[in-house]
């Protein structure tokens, strides 16, 4: 076996350094709310209903099986963006594809775990990936020490955190990659859904980039150089390989123009990077060949994921011992990479 049997982020090396408060996270699922960024038009018309829902204490798979229930229809109905927390008070947009029906009546859906506060009708359906982020409002109960939680929060504020994949990627115990590895390794694997498939092949991913950047930052720190980087543009997805840096180049990087990416492992047939970055990576995933192979076999595409994750318009507010933590991150970041950078946690979290 090569994965751990719990995987835990919180032990990997932070950017910022300095002395963290210790607090109390998830006393209630009121204490981790977080919002869809996703502005969209009424259209007045079309086969896809739109739903603005709120949700506590249920995942969004579980809600969208609930909609797909309700209105008589596969589960393959129904669409989202993202996939949000569990355990949080959460609000996010599905799609709903009903040809030919009136607008149900979705106050009939509404109970504890969910409920639906706006309807529009729309032409299209909700596509995977199209919020353009997510807005975090996280209370912390009983910071030991004001001073230096907002020392840190200022140093997140200014300059970002890693962009490592958050415990909410390796399942509840942070078991997952184990059970994955079990699964994928196997003479022959048993049969399971897609959304498991899903989560099994991205906890074995999440876990080797978080294991590459972990290493990357030990030896070379966030903003070290390798020849034949790869990097990503800012505020897009585009990527482009740096055969050697100079000047104009580290100057953008320092501006946070481009950013330095590490591999989300599969199968390519023309790696990103080259040289002294390909060696770096490829010494990292040698020991990691079964994995590899597996994914290939399994068409899984590689991608490239930034180092480095800007957190946008950030807040703090205090009420007596307890901060309230107000910040937007993009599609596929994790709060709790922001927590682990600025405070020692107790509680659901762990």
């Amino acid at each position: 076996m090569l994965a751990p049997q719990q995987v835990t982020p919180a032990e990997l090396p932070r950017l910022h350094h300095g002395v963290r408060a210790q607090a109390e996270f998830k006393q209630t699922p009121q204490d981790f709310q977080v919002i869809e960024q996703l502005e969209v038009a009424d259209d007045g018309e079309g086969e896809h209903q739109w739903l603005w829902v709120r949700k506590e204490g249920a995942n969004t798979n579980f809600c969208a099986e609930k909609i797909a229930r309700f209105a008589g229809v596969s589960p393959k109905n129904v669409s989202y963006s993202g996939l949000k927390d569990r355990q949080a008070v959460t609000w996010q947009w599905f799609s709903i594809q009903l040809p030919g029906k009136e607008t149900l009546n979705w106050d009939e859906l509404n109970d504890k775990e969910m409920s639906v506060e706006r309807v529009i009708r729309r032409t299209k359906k909700l596509k995977t990936g199209f919020h353009r982020g997510n807005r975090f409002v996280i209370r912390l109960a009983n910071v030991s020490s004001r001073e230096s939680l907002e020392a840190l929060w200022k140093k997140v504020s200014e300059q970002g955190v890693i962009n490592y994949f958050g415990e909410q990627r390796f399942g509840r115990s942070g078991d997952n990659v184990a059970q994955a590895e079990r699964w994928l390794m196997a003479e022959r694997p048993a049969r399971i859904s897609k959304n498991k498939r899903s989560l099994y092949l991205s906890s074995l991913r999440s876990y080797l980039f978080n294991q590459i950047v972990a290493e990357r930052i030990r030896q070379f720190g966030i903003d070290g150089r390798l020849a034949g980087d790869c990097v990503m543009l800012e505020g897009s997805k585009s990527v482009f390989t740096v055969e050697q840096w100079d000047d104009e180049l580290t100057q953008r990087l320092l501006n946070n123009n481009i950013y330095l990416t590490a591999p989300l492992a599969g199968s390519t047939n023309k790696p990103l990077v080259k040289g002294e970055a390909e060696a770096f990576e490829l010494s990292l995933l040698q020991p990691y060949e079964s994995w590899l192979q597996a994914f290939k076999k399994l068409r899984v595409e590689a991608a490239r994921r930034a180092l480095l994750l800007r957190v946008e318009d950030p807040e703090i507010s205090w009420q007596d011992g307890d901060a309230e933590l107000r910040f937007t991150l993009p599609p596929g970041a994790y709060a709790t990479t922001v927590l682990n950078e600025i405070v020692d946690l107790s509680g659901e979290s762990r």
